[in-house]
Formats: C-alpha cells, structure tokens, sequence
C-alpha cells in the first residue's frame, strides 16, 4: 500500500512538473515573440490582402480583448465611405428592419471580419450575399439579369456594396461593341469628390512605427 501511494505521488508530482514546465516555455515563447516584435504568431487565422500591413500592429484595429468596433474602422477607411450606398444612416430607418435580420449592415465586421476565411476583397461572406436583400429584384424583375447566377454581381464585376458609381449604363451602350480585350489595356480616370479636407490618420501605434511596445 504505501509502495502505490508512493508511485501515485511521483506521478501526481511528475504531472505537476511538466505543468509548470509548459507554463515556463509558454510565458517565454510569449515575451519572445513581444521582444522580437513578431505579434504574428498571435493571429488566430489569415489576414485580409489589404490588412497585412497591420499584423504586427494589434492595437491599430483592437482595443483590448473587445471587438472591433465601426469606429476603428472608420479611421482608415472613412473617406471611401463618404457617398456609401449601404451606409449604416440608411438602415436606422425602421423601414429596412426585416433587412438588417438577413444581414447585419450596421457592423463592419459582419461583412470584414478578420482573420477567417475570406472570399475576396477583404469579404468573409459567400458571393451570393446579395441575395440576401435583392433576390426577387434581381432574379424575376430585371429582364436584363434573366440567367445571372446568383453570385453574379459579385463575380462579374457589375457592383459594388458601398460604391454604385462603378455601374455606369452609359458606359455599356457606349462599349457594348467593343471586343472582350483592347489591344492597349488602360484604367479610365476617376475623380472622387470627398467633404473630408484631410484625410484621416490612422492610429498605427508605436509598437508599428518604431518597433516598441
């Protein structure tokens, strides 16, 4: 009998030392990854295209263990959002109610959530998202979208969520004759008319501009 409590002991002793040990390794590999300025290791998942420049800057988007809110993303991306189609003033209105149930459009992060798995352009939902509002619009009433698929409008290149100015009809007549490929490929100018007299500045941290903490 006392032979078995000694060998429960060494056991429960042995399980203890390698907890601790676990601990050790891990609160070093933590301040390593801080001192050695790699926060990467910390991500839980892949990083949109256009936020890969922030992943060494936590701070920049996240407030604490909080989510990140409409406000931090409005830092950087406020300009874009001037003339957006789908901004969250319109949904306020109790007349798009039944909408914001099928889809949450007053929270960035519903449509840009981080660090899962993107679809493209920094988007997490499936390509058919607009379904979820213009189905019936788009699949019985417009005889010009008789065929679409129901990812269409995000894979033909038509539509925008938060800028319709890329849908120019004028645009089509003018080159519906035209070949699939010019021989010269060129990017038409573009001007955008902002209120905004600066542009915002985004809050990059020290620990991104200078490698502190």
């Amino acid at each position: 009998m006392a032979r078995s409590f000694k060998q429960r002991l060494g056991r429960l002793l042995s399980l203890r030392t390698g907890i601790v040990l676990a601990l050790v390794l891990l609160l070093m590999w933590v301040s390593a990854a801080f001192a050695l300025d790699q926060k990467q290791v910390f991500l839980p998942g892949e990083t949109s295209e256009g936020h890969h420049v922030f992943e060494a800057s936590c701070a920049s988007c996240h407030e604490g263990f909080k989510p990140v809110s409409n406000e931090n993303c409005t830092r950087c991306h406020q300009a874009e959002l001037v003339d957006d189609v789908h901004g969250t003033k319109k949904f306020r209105d109790p007349r798009w109610a039944e909408y914001r149930e099928r889809v949450d459009v007053l929270t960035c992060t519903a449509c840009h959530n981080e660090h899962v798995h993107m679809f493209d352009r920094g988007v997490n939902l499936q390509p058919d998202l607009c379904m979820a509002c213009h189905e019936e619009l788009t699949l019985t009433q417009l005889k010009s979208h008789e065929g679409f698929a129901a990812d269409g409008c995000w894979t033909a290149g038509c539509h925008n969520y938060h800028d319709h100015r890329t849908i120019s009809t004028g645009f089509l007549r003018q080159n519906m004759g035209a070949p699939s490929m010019l021989p010269v490929q060129e990017v038409p100018d573009r001007v955008v008319a902002t209120s905004l007299e600066t542009a915002p500045t985004p809050d990059l941290q020290k620990e991104f501009l200078g490698g502190g903490s």
